[in-house]
C-alpha cells in the first residue's frame, strides 16, 4: 500500500481497480482507429480480370458497387437486379465485377446469387 499512502482502504482499492483498468480501456479506444486504417488500405482497389464466365442476372436485390472489398469503402455506384454482370474475382468476402452498362465495383457475396466468384483476386 505504499503507492497509495495517505488513501484510507476504500480509497486505495478504488484507485488501484482505476489503475488496472485504464490500460484496457486505452488498448479498446484505438481499436477503431486500426480498423479504419485497415479499410482504407483496401479501398481503391481494382484487380485483374481473372474470371471470365459470362454475363448473367446474378444479384438477389439491388445493390451499391464499392470502390473496394469492404463494407467501409465508397460507393461508386449501383446495380438492379435485373442487371447482368461479369465477375472478375473474389476477395474478403467482395467479388469484382462490371455490368452490361460499364459500371464496375465491389459487391458483397451475401447479394450474389451464387455466393460470388470463386476466382481468388
Amino acid at each position: 500500500m505504499g503507492l497509495y499512502k495517505g488513501f484510507g482502504p476504500a480509497m486505495a482499492a478504488t484507485a488501484a481497480a482505476v489503475a488496472m483498468v485504464s490500460p484496457a480501456s486505452a488498448a479498446t479506444q484505438q481499436a477503431p482507429t486500426a480498423v479504419a486504417s485497415e479499410t482504407a488500405a483496401v479501398c481503391g482497389v481494382t484487380p485483374r480480370h481473372r474470371d471470365f464466365s459470362e454475363y448473367k442476372q446474378h444479384f438477389t436485390q439491388n445493390v451499391y458497387l464499392r470502390n473496394g472489398p469492404a463494407w467501409g469503402c465508397d460507393i461508386l455506384n449501383s446495380a438492379s437486379v435485373t442487371s447482368k454482370v461479369d465477375y472478375w474475382c473474389s476477395a474478403d468476402g467482395f467479388t469484382y465485377l462490371r455490368t452490361e452498362s460499364t459500371k464496375y465495383g465491389w459487391v458483397s457475396n451475401l447479394y450474389l446469387r451464387d455466393g460470388g466468384s470463386a476466382m481468388p483476386c
